[in-house]
């Protein structure tokens, strides 16, 4: 197994924050190679050891962030027969707080004109991808209803991300005990219901 070199982690993750800086400051647009190495405090050669160009460095950074949330969405609940706040939380709660992890850098890439990638969009067709996979694994779902996954994998994760976009956003009071029980209880009751009763 090939070791890792604590130095080009290093160099690669500052180059990542240079690229968020230059994203909140100038856009992706306007941003150039040499903004980025002067925020990553690097010089042109190291930047170039690594990306071929801005979009290069904007792809691999993108897909990177998709891989990390795809491999932090949870979908066990697929094979609860029930969900509860007893039998679920505590699942649902490690998903959210890997993604709260990642909050600043998704606001920026959600808020970004990144030209021909939306992020926002491309968490979500990622997260459907999973839950569909998903349902054809559980042994509870009728294949019958294989020409439906796709329908419920978008309406739970454009429900799912959209409330989370807004937690982040707008919900900051909201602190994540509270919203992975109000996430447990959409899931489980409705969201009408919950809004009535919570």
């Amino acid at each position: 197994m090939k070791e890792i070199d604590i130095r080009v982690v290093k160099t690669i993750e500052g180059i990542h924050e240079g690229f968020l800086l230059c994203l909140e400051e100038v856009g992706f647009q306007n941003m150039t190679v040499k903004n980025i190495t002067e925020k990553a405090r690097i010089n042109r050669s190291t930047f170039y050891a690594h990306f071929t160009d801005k979009y290069d460095l904007r792809d691999k950074y993108m897909d990177g962030m998709l891989k990390d949330y795809v491999v932090n969405l949870d979908t066990n609940f697929i094979q609860k027969t029930e969900i509860t706040m007893d039998s679920y939380f505590s699942e649902l709660k490690r998903c959210l707080q890997a993604f709260l992890k990642k909050k600043r850098e998704y606001l920026i890439l959600w808020n970004a004109n990144l030209l021909d990638r939306n992020f926002f969009q491309e968490m979500i067709n990622s997260g459907i991808e999973k839950l569909v996979e998903g349902f054809r694994q559980a042994p509870d779902i009728p294949k019958e209803k294989e020409q439906f996954y796709s329908l419920y994998a978008n309406l739970f994760l454009g429900n799912m991300m959209v409330s989370v976009r807004w937690w982040f956003e707008k919900g900051q009071n909201i602190d994540i005990d509270t919203y992975t029980r109000m996430m447990i209880k959409h899931m489980s009751e409705g969201i009408f219901h919950t809004l009535k009763h919570l």
